[in-house]
């Protein structure tokens, strides 16, 4: 399995077509912290240490069961920078795995009746590309107990949630429509699942109940985070994650999923569904940096995104990859654009290597930088000229990615 990680980079783009690009919500993890990794002059200074460190950003996954031992959903907790908030991000149980050339296909939850919560957890680390140092299996009685904190909350179902139950007929957990959940029904909700019931019509369920448990978060983080960092420096439970994600706001982000219905990549028909490899990246390197793998021995870039936009992100980050680079950090900047991307290097190499990203990210200027940020070899701060070249069709302007 080792191989996994450089073949999902040569995999992350099939092919290059044209479409129209759609401006969507950015997850609100790709702002991490005005100052957690740069001053903000300009963007273009490091901070005064000899050398900037990408910030710990904790993660942990949540793998929640049904009353008859089966996954019913699986969500990364992502804690920001300073253990104030961060971002809950809902994943598939249907996500077809990364599988090894030569094995049969299957879901990333589908090893988990003989391998157990550790091979669900290898499947996720493969398909999202990073390393998990922290994974609970929580049945909804015990994910009741966690979710204590977060009180009484509105959420609106578009339809009722459903249990198969350990009976005969099965049970409406939650009814639809606008209602007031508690703890304890939003646990029964993650954990329900109906067999015959497709997964994608789950899956708004799953994020409605995530977005109603992020809502118990800070609107905004306390003035000073000194004593949550000294409380919870380095989250090693759940309770302390979820200590961690209501210190500050929690936003939810949800991997969007396309049924796989080709005798090919699915011969035994199972409700399975692909990934976005480029949202994929976009996310894990906005929303947990330091948990990403290197899948290449080529360069590591950091991108600066001024632009309120997941499309502009998401082509960026899917370019740079489609290049072999590694993209290890994606932060959104309140810095106005300027009118042509800008790369900062500080050697040769990088530059050589970054002169090539021209015909995909449209015209760049290089500025040679004396500033080290640990474990990137270049910075590119993104500016309107790579949205012109998007809307010019410069190359193409949409990615098809294979999983």
């Amino acid at each position: 399995m080792t191989a996994i990680p450089a073949r999902r980079r040569r995999r992350l783009i099939a092919a290059m077509t044209s479409s129209v690009l759609t401006v969507i919500a950015l997850p609100g993890g790709l702002v991490l912290g005005a100052n957690s990794l740069l001053n903000e002059t300009g963007g273009n200074k490091v901070t005064s240490e000899a050398t900037a460190v990408i910030p710990e950003t904790p993660v942990e996954l949540l793998v929640i069961t049904n009353a008859r031992n089966e996954v019913a959903s699986l969500a990364l907790l992502a804690v920001a920078p300073g253990n104030g908030g961060g971002t809950i991000v809902s994943i598939p149980v249907g996500a077809s795995a990364d599988i090894a050339k030569g094995e049969t296909p299957r879901r990333i939850a589908d090893l988990y009746a003989t391998g157990g919560v550790n091979a669900v957890k290898t499947d996720v680390e493969n398909l999202l590309n990073i390393t998990i140092p922290l994974v609970d299996e929580l049945s909804a009685t015990e994910l009741a107990s966690v979710l204590g904190p977060v009180g009484n909350q509105s959420v609106t179902l578009p339809q009722p949630v459903v249990d198969a139950g350990t009976g005969t007929a099965p049970v409406t957990v939650l009814q639809a429509g606008s209602i007031t959940v508690s703890p304890a029904q939003i646990a029964a909700g993650l954990a329900s699942t109906q067999a015959g019931t497709a997964e994608a019509t789950r899956l708004p369920q799953v994020k409605a109940l995530w977005t109603s448990v992020a809502r118990a978060g800070l609107v905004e983080s306390p003035t000073s985070s000194t004593t949550v960092v000294e409380e919870i420096s380095k989250p090693m439970t759940t309770t302390e994650f979820m200590t961690a994600l209501f210190a500050g706001r929690v936003d939810v982000w949800q991997f969007g999923a396309t049924l796989m219905n080709d005798a090919v990549r699915n011969p035994s028909a199972l409700d399975m569904y692909s990934l976005d490899g480029g949202e994929v990246l976009t996310v894990m390197a906005s929303v947990a940096p330091s948990a990403m793998r290197i899948t290449s021995t080529n360069i590591s870039v950091m991108i600066d995104l001024p632009f309120a936009s997941m499309s502009y992100a998401r082509e960026a980050v899917t370019r740079l990859a489609f290049m072999g680079a590694n993209v290890v950090l994606l932060r959104q900047t309140d810095d106005p654009p300027t009118v042509r991307s800008v790369v900062y290097y500080n050697d040769a190499i990088a530059r050589a290597e970054a002169e090539g990203y021209v015909g995909l990210l449209g015209p760049l200027e290089f500025v040679e930088s004396k500033d080290v940020i640990d474990g990137v070899n270049l910075r590119i701060v993104l500016g309107n000229d790579f949205a012109a070249a998007l809307g010019a069709g410069i190359g193409a302007t949409t990615t098809t990615v294979e999983q």
